[in-house]
């Protein structure tokens, strides 16, 4: 114990190519202002090093989850995802995380918040045994299913395997996810909620053509040759470019204007949080190891590889004829269900597979459905026990 602190119990766990702090909501304050004032200070927030917490100082790591059993029909637990400030005394829940994602099956099943009968997985792997874990995702408002690997004695979740994923060192467990009813993910109006495959909005005095697309997280796509780019910059390149951050931030300022999320594009940043995600888009590589480059921001940086709602949605948005992703990638076989993204860091490939037998087109975008939208993660709990906050904090009396 820590005098003047308050411990609260938690697991740091990383999910795919991000980390977070896992704590089940019975252990936190009510969702209100004190829940935000304490979950923002154990990571540190607002701080650009975020030293005297668990932050991290990077997008990939500045997040928590938070997770309970769900008395909802047809589901295991409730998972709300928490994207916290890092120089910036936010916290956000309006969206989900991919990469986090695929540890709250693991997370729920070893901390004894599953619900009801055993069902079987659907394994990635043969060799290993799996459990189904059905996931409300409370910013998204979407269900998306995990098939975790476990122990067939315990029945507790596995970490250790062979499946490798970029962005990460050795190798793990595979984790299914499957996120095919995640369509409508931040407006709950389909697949293009502005009801077409191109808008055009004004950049710097000329106007650029992008594609809006809702699914798993509302994302807007842009040729990365209309702010400077040539798409295959390092994450580190982009976030020192202050030019190509400024065009970026008015690209997605613009597009949330465009969806309602703020009032003004210029305040996007207060009014909008981090939706939608802006990628930044262009050609496969020569050597066909992709099909297409892709370049994430969030919260104004480039993500250090991809994010896996982001993989999601460019992985749906390719299969929507005449969008900025499908024009680029021009993949249109599509009995080809493999959809691979080339980020900073390596290839991440995404299951996609249509109802239909052709493109979605614009006029009948908002029926289209998915018969599988999936892609493969890993997950590793690092450490658990106690996080602690300043009692202060706790009790509601001070903010840093």
């Amino acid at each position: 114990m820590s005098f003047g602190q308050t411990a609260i119990s938690c697991a740091y766990i990383r999910g795919g190519s991000s980390k977070a702090t896992f704590f089940k909501s019975s252990d936190l304050p009510s969702p209100a202002a004190l829940r935000d004032k304490v979950l923002k200070r154990v990571n540190g927030t607002p701080d650009p090093i975020q030293i005297d917490g668990m932050g991290g100082s990077r997008v990939v790591t500045s997040k928590i989850a938070v997770i309970s059993t769900s008395e909802r029909e047809g589901v295991d637990v409730d998972y709300t995802f928490c994207q916290v400030g890092i120089d910036t005394d936010t916290i956000e829940y309006g969206g989900n995380c991919g990469n986090i994602s695929a540890a709250v099956g693991p997370f729920a099943i070893d901390e004894g918040l599953m619900k009801g009968e055993f069902r079987e997985g659907v394994g990635a792997d043969p060799t290993l045994a799996t459990r189904e874990v059905r996931i409300y995702n409370t910013g998204t408002r979407k269900v998306l299913v995990s098939h975790v690997p476990i122990d067939r004695e315990t029945g507790k979740s596995v970490s250790e395997g062979t499946f490798a994923i970029a962005a990460v060192p050795g190798s793990g467990a595979p984790i299914l996810m499957d996120y095919r009813d995640t369509v409508g993910a931040a407006k709950q109006s389909g697949l293009l909620p502005t009801g077409n495959a191109v808008d055009e909005i004004p950049l710097g005095g000329k106007s650029v053509q992008v594609t809006i697309c809702d699914v798993a997280n509302i994302c807007v796509f842009a040729a990365a040759a209309d702010v400077g780019l040539k798409g295959t910059e390092t994450a580190q390149e982009i976030n020192e470019d202050t030019a190509v951050i400024t065009k970026c931030k008015e690209i997605r300022g613009r597009a949330a204007q465009l969806l309602g999320m703020c009032d003004d594009w210029k305040l996007a940043d207060e009014q909008a949080g981090a939706l939608p995600l802006l990628v930044l888009v262009s050609a496969p590589p020569a050597s066909g190891d992709a099909d297409i480059t892709s370049r994430l921001l969030l919260h104004n940086r480039c993500h250090d590889s991809m994010a896996g709602t982001g993989a999601i949605c460019t992985a749906a948005c390719s299969r929507i004829s005449g969008t900025v992703v499908a024009r680029t990638s021009q993949r249109t076989k599509l009995e080809d269900h493999s959809f691979r993204i080339l980020h900073p860091l390596g290839v991440m490939p995404v299951q996609v597979e249509l109802e239909g037998d052709e493109m979605i087109r614009e006029k009948n975008s908002a029926g289209a459905r998915f018969r599988v939208l999936a892609f493969v993660r890993t997950a590793r709990r690092i450490m658990d026990g106690n996080v602690y906050v300043p009692t202060s904090v706790w009790n509601g009396h001070d903010g840093m």
